[in-house]
């Protein structure tokens, strides 16, 4: 018997599995798992052991030298789960596997004995029934009813997937904990996974209140050894509820049987960095696996998902399709808050020139006096987000990245919101030299300052990348907001996402024109989203709520649509769109994604690399053209897009592709598998 072995080291460009033989010493400890040092070549690597085979690839085999770590770091099941990522992903398949270890175990394997306090057990480990003492809150027909689908599949065995659609404030999370209560009465464990870190603490609680201790958190801000620690709950079974962002859904739980995916739709499931996964086709996947039951919810689905969604089965041998559960009113028939649209032209023929219409202040105003609390949502940061020379026409922009600078008023610099670099704010064009600067644009500073002169009383709260930098200060933002502490809640995307605030009366959205007119298929889509998703904070619970937004172009399809809380309107005007330009879901896409310091070589080696696509692909490939920003961080960008019906087609081409044409030294190529942004 040898072992397969996948050696640590993918980034020389190996991806490949190396037979080793086991001595006698080391057979009946090694298992699958292990960390071992293996000889290669003419030195030694750390490795890990990912299967065995009877006859090996090669005549002359060399001897594992010894078992690095105590206890194996995954299991067979996680190594079938990290294959098909690497596969589906087009990424090394190291790289995919390092998402199913412990957290941490990249950093220790330049140490030459790793251990680890607590091994990993088998896949199919009954964790017990956990006693659920509360049972949760009375159900609206329209729950019960998603419930009790839900419950079928779950006490079938079916790997069922749902879509639960329903309008914002109609009590999905209520039928996730019900759901959850009944996976963990039958001796099963559970994935729950949210969009934001942001959202974690208002779930950790309402989870905790119901569950006990038997939930572990996972996410990016915990610290490396909090996350182990929350990864060895899951491992030893202590915790039955994993919940977390994306990443939750590799946690090594023990006899999985519901994976919940809350705002499906959100595009923080998709991963930056290989294997650029999404984490809804990873859960599907591991569902698949373990014949789990898959609940996605939202009120603005992404267009792909309710495409695939049905009120009921109509074809049983489709298995891509998701049986929609609808929520179609909030609890207790609470309205919808009205939403009023501002035309901000109007605005600038009453010489109003501020980022606050009259009516939005007015608003506001009897918002305070009510002893309410209001939302102000923009989609920038910084104070003014471009700086440009009336002059010439000349717009300060970042040195390493075509996109313009912003200023940030707190330290008075202007920044790139990409690569953070900044500088000290011009006093004359560094094209003609003028001294006829100007500052143009809106972002978080600016509505703050704005707000914090017409309003010198509120307390107001900033709530955006920059504010929220250092490690748990999501968790005191929500608590500040959340118990009354600040009046105005000013912030970016985070504040749309699951804030659940009984106080809150008023919406305002400064600028809905933001992203709607981006060079990317799915701008239409998330702006909506954005739109219905901020509004649907407003009047969640005995207060009545309004919302106010602030446009360009009232006109717009999309702004219509989102004035009346019709998903359903602005879905059947965009999938007609969709079919018309073959966009998903009626094709898949696969971005290439051209990079290097030299322009004249990155541009070369990316027609290079279209040409050979284009004699391999009878059509569907579009470009090589400069990325929409063609410059980041010092790096040159070219995209090549794939298109086409069969994604095994287009990722066998790439594959060939790669191999047959030579990459200079300094030129990146990254490939990405159904992307979710082509900016």
């Amino acid at each position: 018997m040898f072992a397969e072995i996948v050696l640590a080291k993918a980034s020389r460009g190996i991806d490949k599995l190396y037979h080793y033989s086991i001595t006698e010493e080391l057979r009946p400890k090694l298992k699958i798992g292990h960390q071992v040092r293996v000889p290669f070549g003419k030195r030694t690597d750390i490795g890990y052991v990912v299967g065995f085979v009877e006859t090996a690839e090669v005549i002359k085999v060399k001897d594992i030298l010894e078992i690095t770590g105590g206890t194996p770091l995954f299991t067979e099941h996680s190594v079938e789960l990290a294959k098909w990522l690497a596969d589906y992903y087009s990424s090394f398949f190291i790289t995919a596997l390092r998402l199913v270890m412990p957290p941490g175990t990249r950093s220790k394997e330049k140490r030459k004995k790793v251990r680890v306090t607590r091994p990993v057990t088998s896949d199919v480990t009954d964790t017990g029934i956990v006693a659920v003492t509360n049972s949760g809150l009375n159900l609206t027909p329209a729950q019960q009813s998603a419930l009790e689908s839900i419950l079928r599949a779950i006490k079938n065995g079916q790997p069922e997937k749902f879509l639960l659609y329903g309008v914002t404030g109609s009590g999905k999370t209520e039928v996730y904990l019900q759901a959850i209560a009944d996976v963990l009465r039958r001796g099963k464990s559970a994935i729950v996974m949210v969009p934001e870190i942001s959202l974690t603490p208002q779930l950790i609680q309402r989870f905790r209140d119901r569950f006990q201790d038997h939930t572990a958190v996972l996410h990016s801000e915990l610290t490396v050894k909090n996350r182990n620690e929350e990864w060895q709950k899951a491992v030893s079974g202590e915790a039955v509820i994993v919940l977390g962002t994306r990443s939750a859904v590799f946690a090594p739980v023990k006899n999985l049987g519901l994976i919940v995916m809350d705002e499906e739709y959100e595009t923080t499931y998709k991963n930056e960095k290989s294997p650029r996964y999404h984490a809804r086709e990873v859960a599907l996947k591991l569902a698949e696996m373990n014949r789990a039951v898959v609940i996605m919810g939202s009120a603005t689905p992404s267009v792909e998902t309710f495409y695939h969604s049905y009120e009921s089965r109509v074809a049983s041998h489709e298995s891509e399709l998701y049986i929609r559960l609808v929520l179609p009113k909030r609890i207790d028939n609470r309205p919808l808050p009205p939403v009023e649209v501002v035309d901000m032209r109007e605005e600038l023929k009453a010489k109003n020139f501020g980022v606050l219409s009259s009516r939005l202040k007015d608003e506001l105003e009897q918002t305070l006096s009510n002893g309410e609390q209001a939302i102000l949502f923009i989609n920038r940061l910084g104070f003014y987000t471009y700086i440009m020379c009336r002059s010439c026409g000349y717009v300060v922009e970042c040195p390493r990245c075509a996109i313009a600078l912003v200023y940030s008023s707190h330290d008075r610099k202007i920044r790139c919101n990409r690569c953070g670099y900044s500088a000290e704010t011009p006093k004359s064009c560094s094209r003609c030299n003028s001294v006829s600067i100007k500052y143009f644009g809106t972002g978080t500073q600016r509505i703050e300052e704005e707000a914090a002169k017409t309003f010198p009383a509120a307390r107001l709260l900033r709530y955006d990348r920059d504010t929220t930098g250092k490690r748990g200060s999501h968790e005191v933002f929500f608590s500040t907001f959340a118990e009354g502490k600040a009046d105005v809640l000013i912030g970016t995307q985070m504040v749309t996402k699951g804030l659940d605030v009984a106080n809150v009366t008023l919406v305002g959205v400064i600028s809905a024109d933001i992203g709607l007119h981006l060079p990317d298929f799915r701008s239409a889509e998330h702006t909506f989203q954005l739109l219905t998703q901020v509004a649907g904070r407003a009047g969640r619970h005995h207060l009545p709520g309004k919302v106010i937004i602030q446009t360009y172009s009232p006109e717009h399809p999309v702004i219509k649509t989102a004035v009346n809380h019709d998903y359903e309107s602005f879905y059947r005007q965009e999938i007609e769109q969709r079919k018309e330009l073959d966009y998903p879901p009626f094709t898949k896409l696969i971005s290439m994604l051209v990079s290097g310091a030299d322009q004249i070589r990155t541009e070369k080696t990316a027609a290079d690399l279209g040409d050979f696509l284009n004699r391999r692909l009878a059509n569907g490939v579009l470009g090589p053209v400069a990325a929409v920003i063609p410059r980041l961080r010092g790096e040159w960008r070219y995209r090549i897009l794939l298109k086409g019906k069969e994604l095994n087609v287009m990722r066998n081409a790439i594959r060939e592709t790669l191999s047959k044409v030579v990459v200079p030294g300094g030129i990146k190529v990254t490939v990405d598998v159904e992307p979710m942004s082509l900016l």
